[in-house]
């Protein structure tokens, strides 16, 4: 099931999907897709897919690297 789809590049989409999984149990696949000259998606081997346990982990780390990097921009601009 489609969640959502991110611009990351000119040719490039981040796609996030719930998939079904071996006997009901579902996981959270976060992928690169090319954008193919037809304008349709081709799945990349680069991604994720983690357990939807592990989706509040991931959103705290992500959390964590967009401080850094507003800390990193203001010393930069200092």
């Amino acid at each position: 099931m489609l969640v959502g789809k991110l611009l990351t590049g000119n040719r490039e989409r981040l796609v996030v999907e719930v998939l079904d999984k071996y006997k009901g149990t579902r996981s959270i696949d976060c992928r690169i897709y090319k954008v193919l000259s037809d304008g349709e998606l081709m799945a990349t081997a680069d991604g994720v897919t983690i357990s939807p346990e592990q989706v509040g982990s991931l959103v705290d780390l992500l959390q964590e690297a967009v401080k850094k990097a507003r800390e990193k921009e203001g010393a930069a601009r200092s």
